[in-house]
């Protein structure tokens, strides 16, 4: 077998080895289940353990499936009316989670497509608030009067003051925000606070964990309610101090 003096250079071997390293690298992601794709990505895959995470075992955001309304109405404080009122924006944004979820799957990721991407990845991040926060009021709802356990409340003089101090502020939260009155812990600053947050800021603090979640708009309150002023008032009375108290348990640090 003859060979030119082209094929023993070094720039060829040094070619040959990078094109026998590829053809490996590619060989070894095919057998790894990679598909390799010119100009396209796939979708990475969200997802978890149904076992884990601090909803695990309740219905609704986790396992995507939508939880049922835990009351049917509180006398004296929200009537049937009021809350299917509720619950049908709660199960629209579980409508659109599971959508932009499913659409992100074959969505495309490249440049000439990112406006819809973006809007997909908004969508998905709204309604995933959207849901999450509702299934927080919801549950933390009580029939009838809940007296506050001393667990909750040594935490809270230690936090926020008296619950008298912690009352008016978070009243005055709820007065101002667009959507969400919260009292939150903020793992980062091992602190409590309280929170007022429109539709597009419903996180909050980044990872902070609601404890008290108030519904403040209109489609929370307005069937029951002439002012949103009554409806805090009440609500703050039929906070069920048990489930805060598990929710701080739950991501309690000591």
């Amino acid at each position: 077998m003859r060979y030119d003096r082209g094929s023993r250079s070094p720039e060829f071997a040094a070619s040959r080895r990078a094109a026998v390293r590829t053809a490996a690298l590619v060989g070894s992601l095919a057998m790894t289940g990679w598909a390799v794709r010119a100009g396209a990505a796939t979708a990475p895959k969200e997802a978890g353990l149904s076992y884990e995470g601090l909803l695990k075992g309740e219905p609704g955001y986790q396992p995507r499936s939508p939880a049922s309304l835990p009351v049917s109405d509180i006398p004296g404080f929200l009537s049937k009316g009021q809350l299917r009122r509720n619950y049908a924006v709660y199960r629209e944004a579980f409508t659109k989670l599971l959508r932009a979820e499913s659409a992100l799957q074959s969505a495309s990721r490249d440049g000439a497509h990112a406006n819809e991407y973006a809007a997909l990845r908004s969508q998905q991040v709204g309604a995933g608030n959207a849901v999450l926060l509702h299934e927080f009021y919801f549950r933390n709802l009580a029939p009838r009067r809940v007296e506050l356990t001393s667990y909750i409340g040594s935490n809270l003089s230690e936090h926020m003051g008296s619950v008298e101090s912690w009352r008016e502020d978070f009243t005055a939260c709820a007065r101002v925000a667009g959507a969400w009155a919260m009292l939150v812990y903020d793992p980062y600053d091992d602190r409590w606070h309280n929170v007022a947050l429109g539709a597009s800021d419903a996180g909050g603090f980044v990872g902070s964990n609601p404890l008290v979640v108030c519904d403040v708009a209109e489609h929370a309150w307005s069937l029951d309610y002439d002012d949103r002023e009554t409806y805090v008032a009440r609500f703050l009375d039929h906070i069920d101090w048990n489930t805060v108290t598990s929710r701080y348990r739950a991501v309690d640090r000591r």
